[in-house]
């Protein structure tokens, strides 16, 4: 009989084996259900702050100060054109002696040295000069000397010849004049009161600039 249950006990474990169905324990009565996890609750402090100052803009009053104007620049005053000089003539006597001259077949002649000057504006044309003396003569062929264009700024000096008296003291005028109409004149009351002087070679009749 006891053989017989325990092959009944094992019989009955293999066919509940094979069951693919697990069947649950039974929960006892007693035993205590799952228990939830408790919530913290932490208090959140109260921050009580100062009131603050709202800042309030406020808009400043127009003011009756004009804005500033930019400078307006003025028309610079155009400088006034050096004037041209006034067309002038000028002329000196510088010197003065005798001499014979016998290619022309006179005697003793009165030599005269005289510069004349152009300190105007233009150029001169035909510029021409003429000695006279008191004692005057035939007339000699270098009486009158021309120059054909002085420039402004420019002088020549000249050598002027007149046939005279042998050993008179001879009054000497130079005259001066220029296809533009004007003229002017030099003279000396007495030829020996002009100083004799030496002219560098090559300057007699040559224009050169005005000191």
């Amino acid at each position: 009989m006891t053989r017989l249950s325990a092959a009944l006990l094992v019989l009955l474990c293999l066919l509940s084996a094979c069951d693919s169905t697990a069947t649950p324990l039974p929960v006892p009565p007693t035993a205590p259900g799952p228990t939830a996890t408790p919530r913290v609750v932490t208090p959140t402090p109260v921050l009580l702050f100062p009131p603050t100052d709202t800042a309030t803009a406020t808009l400043a009053p127009p003011t009756d100060t004009p804005l500033p104007v930019s400078p307006t620049a003025s028309p610079s005053s155009t400088p006034a054109s050096t004037p041209t000089p006034a067309p002038a003539l000028t002329v000196s006597l510088i010197g003065c002696n005798t001499s014979l001259d016998v290619r022309h077949g006179m005697g003793e002649v009165t030599n005269a040295y005289a510069t004349v000057a152009n300190p105007g504006g233009i150029v001169l044309h035909n510029v021409c000069a003429t000695l006279a003396a008191s004692d005057e003569a035939r007339p000699h062929p270098d009486k009158t000397v021309c120059v054909e264009a002085l420039a402004n700024g420019y002088q020549v000096t000249l050598k002027l010849t007149v046939d005279t008296g042998f050993r008179v003291d001879t009054s000497i005028e130079v005259s001066v004049t220029s296809d533009e109409g004007l003229t002017a004149t030099a003279a000396s009351p007495s030829c020996t009161d002009l100083s004799i002087f030496t002219l560098p070679p090559g300057r007699l009749g040559v224009p050169t600039a005005l000191p």
